[in-house]
């Protein structure tokens, strides 16, 4: 049995995106794991300082006190992580990119090793859109931190909340949920 961890970085509760990382998390749920989702809107994270004092291991893991913390202590024990946010500009929301800043923190004390899965909501349906977002995912979370991809979701198409129920992607995000 694994732990999985989906991390939200919708600001829309109910939207396209938490759909999918719901279904998602059925599918894992399915298979036997543990899932837990944190959903970032209803977290305070700062934007990271860099004030480098994580890397000289005056933090815990960072210095700044905020829910920061709840998202460190779900990580260390997640063996999985999957990232889902809807796409802004080509990119991860604000909220998605303040707390993956803040893993600098982390990664000063340990980079556990961990699987990792992507889980993208676009409001444009061409493939072109995602070309920035994949290769970010893979050089900074998947790479740079040595984790193991197991897989992507690019759904592409959806803009107004419940346009993801007229596609097929819940149940490819419940198929990625249990095959992880």
């Amino acid at each position: 049995m694994k732990k999985i961890l989906v991390i939200n970085g919708s600001p829309r509760k109910g939207g396209n995106t938490e759909s999918l990382a719901d279904e998602l998390i059925r599918g894992t749920m399915e298979s036997g794991h543990k899932a837990k989702k944190i959903n970032l809107r209803e977290l305070t994270i700062k934007n990271c300082k860099g004030c480098f004092l994580c890397q000289v291991y005056k933090g815990d893991p960072c210095v700044q006190k905020d829910d920061m913390s709840e998202v460190y202590s779900a990580l260390r024990e997640a063996d999985v992580v999957v990232w889902a946010s809807p796409l802004y500009w080509m990119h991860f929301t604000s909220l998605m990119k303040a707390a993956i800043d803040r893993l600098f923190a982390l990664a000063a004390y340990e980079v556990p090793q961990k699987e990792t899965a992507l889980v993208i909501a676009s409001t444009m349906n061409d493939a072109d859109i995602f070309s920035m977002i994949v290769p970010y995912y893979e050089t900074c979370l998947v790479k740079n931190l040595n984790w193991e991809n197991r897989g992507m979701l690019l759904a592409g198409g959806v803009n107004d909340v419940g346009d993801v129920l007229k596609t097929d992607y819940l149940q490819k995000a419940f198929e990625l949920g249990k095959s992880l």
